[in-house]
């Protein structure tokens, strides 16, 4: 089954049904970009993009076909653990997952020890027992990388339905809010967009301090994100148009491991019957 990890406010646009995920661009044999200036004209059977150059012609594919299963990786902590199983908690939207998923011993042992020291940090005690609490979904562990999630973990799993590809300068303030960029996290802001962020905060303060409303300044809109979430990701220069796969993934009603399951049955099924 392959995997995705994607950042909180596509996985919010997920959760509410699909996302576009804009994956990596298009290049040549010898590694240049795909010129844009050429037309991307669908294979007949829709699998892949031929590009006609004057001496030749360059067929394409995309990193998941239609169809495809993914399973999908954010950002995670521990929420709680007992006999072999944890509880997680998923930034994107706060969410407690409280059903217990098993977890091999040597790996809960490592989350465990990682676990006991965050508490000890955040200032928890344990009582006469030795054990802590905390109000669920408010656990005070660290946050994790979308890519240290296994596969057991993960509460999302999407189907790709269509792949395209996209000039980056052709895209529009549609496409943006497809690719939840309507909704970014201050971190995100901050990463891409320092100098407004600050700038924004200092208003803030100055507003405050005076007691008075203060002008403010219009943040980047969802199209600029976008092409600022594209161009840091894939590091592309200002400026430098682009071919980009976009990916539409829809969401599946259950889980990645439950699909996984299914799918070796059905594979284990068919070797039976070969």
């Amino acid at each position: 089954m392959k995997t995705i990890r994607l950042p909180a406010h596509r996985v919010l646009q997920l959760l509410q049904g699909s996302v576009t995920h804009y994956t990596s661009p298009l290049y040549t044999p010898d590694g240049t970009l795909v010129p844009t200036d050429i037309k991307a004209v669908p294979e007949e059977d829709q699998a892949g993009q031929t590009f006609h150059f004057p001496n030749e012609t360059l067929v394409l594919y995309p990193p998941a076909a239609p169809g495809t299963n993914i399973c999908v990786k954010e950002r995670w902590r521990v929420g709680a653990w007992k006999n072999g199983h944890i509880a997680i908690d998923y930034a994107a939207d706060g969410y407690a997952r409280r059903e217990w998923l098993p977890v091999r011993e040597s790996y809960l042992a490592q989350l465990i020890r990682q676990s006991r020291a965050d508490l000890r940090h955040a200032g928890y005690t344990p009582d006469e027992h030795g054990a802590y609490s905390w109000i669920p979904g408010q656990a005070p562990m660290r946050w994790r990388l979308p890519s240290t999630m296994r596969l057991g973990m993960s509460r999302l799993a999407a189907a790709v339905t269509s792949v395209r590809p996209v000039r980056l300068s052709a895209l529009t303030e549609h496409d943006a809010l497809d690719a939840g960029m309507g909704r970014v996290s201050e971190a995100w802001m901050l990463t891409h967009y320092p100098d407004y962020v600050r700038l924004r905060d200092r208003l803030k303060l100055d507003s405050a301090a005076q007691d008075a409303y203060t002008q403010t300044i219009i943040g980047p809109t969802p199209l600029m994100r976008l092409h600022a979430d594209i161009r840091h990701r894939h590091h592309l220069p200002p400026g430098q148009d682009a071919w980009i796969w976009a990916t539409t993934l829809t969401r599946l009603d259950d889980t990645p491991l439950t699909i996984r399951k299914r799918e070796l049955a059905e594979a284990d099924a068919a070797a039976g019957a070969a």
